[in-house]
C-alpha cells in the first residue's frame, strides 16, 4: 500500500509531550507497515501555536510565522522518526524532492511542513499525490468532520461521508492564518480536489482506530468523490 498519515501535532506534542501515545503509534505502525510507500506528516501542535502567537506579538509577518511553525513540525517529526527507529528514515525532509529521494528505501518517511502558506494537511495532499497514495488518514482530536466546531457548538453533528465539494463549503468558513488551520487550508483543499485521493478522518487519541483507517476499514468521516 501507499499511505499518508497526517498526525495532528496537538495529539502528542502539546505543553507536555505524550510519550505514551507516541509509543503506541510507533508500535501500531510497526505492526501494520507493509513496506510500501508510507509517509507520516506531523503537525506542530499547541507548542507551534504558542511560538506563532509570540511572533505575532513581536510584529513578525505571516510568512515568518509560517516558517517558525514549520521548524516546530520538523522537530516533532524528528522525535517521531527517532521513536520509530529502524522502521523510519532518520533524515527529516525539508522539500518534496528530498522526501521522494528517500521514499524508495523501504521505510516510513516522517516529515513536517515543507513551505510557508501550507498546513500539514496540504503537505499530506502533495505527498499523497506524488506517491500515488490510496488514502490519506487524518488523525485529529475529534471523531471526524462536523457541521460546526464540536468543541464550541453543542449542536455540531458528525458527518460520516462527504464529497470534496461539500468539504469545500465547510473550509470556506475557516481561518487561513498561520497555525490556525482547524480543518485544512485552501491550498490543501485544491490539491485534494485535483488528486481525488480519499480522506479518512479519525480520532487520533485511539491508535487502533487509526490502524483501521490505514487499512481502509473505515473512519469517523470519509471524504471522496
Amino acid at each position: 500500500m501507499n499511505i499518508v498519515l497526517k498526525l495532528g501535532g496537538h495529539l502528542i506534542f502539546s505543553e507536555r509531550t505524550n510519550t505514551g501515545l507516541l509509543r503506541r503509534y510507533c508500535e501500531m505502525l510497526a505492526d501494520v507497515f507493509d513496506g510500501g510507500r508510507w509517509a507520516v506528516v506531523v503537525g506542530g501542535g499547541s507548542i507551534a501555536r504558542q511560538y506563532v502567537n509570540g511572533a505575532r506579538e513581536l510584529g513578525l509577518d505571516e510568512a515568518s510565522c509560517d516558517l517558525l511553525a514549520i521548524k516546530i513540525t520538523r522537530v516533532n517529526a524528528y522525535l517521531m522518526a527517532s521513536c520509530l527507529g529502524d522502521l523510519a528514515v532518520q533524515t527529516i525532509p525539508t522539500t518534496l524532492e528530498e522526501l521522494l529521494a528517500v521514499m524508495g528505501l523501504g521505510k516510513i518517511v516522517v516529515t513536517g511542513g515543507l513551505q510557508p502558506g501550507q498546513s500539514t494537511i496540504a503537505v499530506s495532499a502533495i505527498v499523497a499525490a506524488a506517491i500515488k497514495a490510496e488514502r490519506i488518514v487524518v488523525a485529529t482530536d475529534v471523531d471526524g468532520v462536523y457541521t460546526a466546531d464540536p468543541k464550541v457548538s453543542a449542536d455540531a453533528r458528525l458527518i460520516p461521508r462527504l464529497t470534496f465539494d461539500e468539504l469545500s463549503r465547510l473550509v470556506e468558513h475557516t481561518s487561513q492564518r498561520a497555525g490556525e488551520y482547524p480543518l485544512m487550508d485552501l491550498v490543501g483543499l485544491t490539491l485534494l480536489r485535483r488528486a481525488r485521493i480519499p480522506l479518512y478522518y479519525v480520532n487520533g487519541a485511539y491508535p487502533e482506530r487509526v490502524r483501521d483507517a490505514l487499512l481502509g476499514r473505515g473512519a469517523g468521516t470519509v471524504v471522496e468523490g
